[in-house]
């Protein structure tokens, strides 16, 4: 995209948000003076010491920053109340991204519809839902949906916070969600479907409650470039539903015939809060569910922990803190096997595995490189802080540390690391390992005299083998209105 056309579209945007500024207007006057539209624009210029951007500045960001270069984002985003009333609320917004690099775009990461009544939620278009108990600002990301892929277009029913089940006085509650997207033309398996669900319950029980439930992923459908059409019939679906195997008798690929249609992948989640007057202590457990195998806790160890306490005072010098421990070593192998079997968001079939639009659509510590997943196999810790400063002057800062060793086609190796002499072409996983440190410390500052402009500066930097050493900084500013 050239410089010229860069421009023209971020003036025909402004004026296209005018323009339908001012129809909300006047619409809004005529059936209530309760609806608003707010609106964010924001402009930030990222760079770095390397031709490539630090670790942090381009994950969790739904796939806006280039990582391949220094970056100039422009952002303009809206959400706009249809209507409001004590059954009803409908709300449309959008975002658009504005990106100069070396691979400069105009990008859309939001375009949607969303309704809200009877505690259900509907939402049609592009947006983001990640989905996890522990997948908040100072996560390192869900291993199920976080941040770090642009929002698949989707049309999705859900509860988006704890509903009391009738008759228990608010001791028993639950969350759901069902959807269906559509993933991109451009990937290995071109329009494949994504077919998405979870399910928690919680006991509450004075300040403590406990939760549980099941999380569950399936890419689907459409052409394979050598099997042609896959199994996409609305018999399919509700096997992909069920998490049922294809049909003998259909045209489906083996190993959807043995295991279960499709890409799957899903997870067992749990938790335990504890909600105090000044703080609410948390802990999670993420078991990664790779297949039907590993629904029989195959590999118990795999998933992610996370302890977090967040204090209800956000004006405090430390009013956040997480850790998080991610493991995927085991990967459903035997003592006596190869690690790594599993192949954690990689599949045979759906071969851009768990990603949309080159990104990783789970924790961004597993890497997708060249069209193909390139490190699933690691175990990572991660700290996040956050909290204020001074006035108007609010921080956040990340450390990740991750032990890597790539995917199971990169190395092989026996029980023990011990080589036969006659097996040269054994090699220990230990040869492959390759540590990473990767830190962010993110600043925001609320203008006094303008209480709509804020600026932002972050500052990063990877060291290690995993990455080339860098350094970045980013600087930005933030304006925002409501009418």
């Amino acid at each position: 995209m050239t410089y010229q056309r860069y421009f023209s579209c971020i003036i025909a945007f402004v004026i296209g948000i005018i323009s339908v500024s001012d129809v909300d207007s006047l619409y809004a006057q005529q059936n209530s003076s309760d609806n608003d539209t707010e609106y964010q624009f924001a402009s930030s210029v990222y760079g770095s010491t390397d031709e490539n951007l630090p670790f942090w500045f381009y994950s969790n960001v739904h796939g806006k920053v280039d990582p391949s270069s220094n970056n100039w984002l422009n952002e303009i985003s809206v959400n706009h109340e249809l209507w409001n009333t004590d059954k009803l609320r409908i709300n449309i917004g959008g975002e658009a991204v504005f990106r100069l690099s070396d691979n400069s775009t105009a990008l859309f990461p939001k375009a949607y519809l969303r309704a809200n009544a009877y505690g259900l939620q509907l939402d049609i278009g592009r947006f983001s839902q990640p989905i996890g108990l522990n997948n908040h600002d100072l996560s390192v990301g869900s291993m199920m949906v976080s941040p770090n892929a642009m929002p698949v277009p989707k049309i999705s029913i859900s509860t988006p916070t704890f509903m009391d089940v009738p008759f228990t006085s608010g001791h028993v509650q639950y969350k759901g969600m069902f959807s269906h997207g559509w993933l991109e033309k451009d990937r290995f398996v071109s329009n494949a479907y994504l077919h998405q669900k979870y399910f928690y319950l919680r006991i509450n029980i004075g300040p403590w409650s406990g939760t549980g439930g099941i999380v569950h992923n399936v890419q689907w459908g459409d052409t394979h470039p050598s099997l042609g059409k896959l199994p996409q019939s609305f018999g399919d679906f509700l096997r992909v539903v069920t998490g049922r195997a294809a049909s003998e008798s259909s045209n489906a690929p083996g190993s959807d015939i043995t295991n279960v249609i499709g890409n799957s992948l899903a997870a067992y989640e749990f938790g335990l809060r504890y909600e105090h007057e000044v703080f609410t202590a948390s802990l999670t457990r993420l078991f990664y569910l790779e297949d039907k195998v590993s629904t029989r806790f195959r590999s118990p160890w795999d998933g992610v922990w996370g302890a977090n306490i967040i204090f209800k005072d956000n004006e405090r010098l430390i009013s956040g803190i997480t850790y998080e421990h991610v493991n995927t070593k085991q990967m459903d192998s035997k003592e006596w096997e190869l690690i790594g079997a599993a192949d954690y968001y990689d599949n045979g079939i759906y071969n851009h595995g768990w990603t949309y639009e080159n990104d990783v659509m789970g924790i961004p510590l597993i890497l997708f490189e060249n069209d193909d997943i390139a490190n699933n196999v690691l175990v990572a810790h991660h700290l996040g802080l956050k909290g204020q400063l001074m006035k108007n002057v609010n921080y956040k800062t990340f450390i990740t540390y991750s032990r890597n060793y790539g995917t199971q086609d990169d190395w092989v190796e026996n029980p023990g690391n011990n080589i036969p002499k006659d097996r040269p072409d054994i090699t220990p996983r230990e040869q492959f390992r390759q540590d990473q440190y990767s830190w962010l410390v993110s600043l925001h500052y609320d203008f006094a005299r303008y209480e709509n402009l804020a600026a932002n500066v972050k500052i990063s930097s990877d060291f290690g083998e995993l990455y080339d050493r860098r350094l970045g900084i980013m600087i930005g500013l933030t304006w925002r209105n409501a009418f």
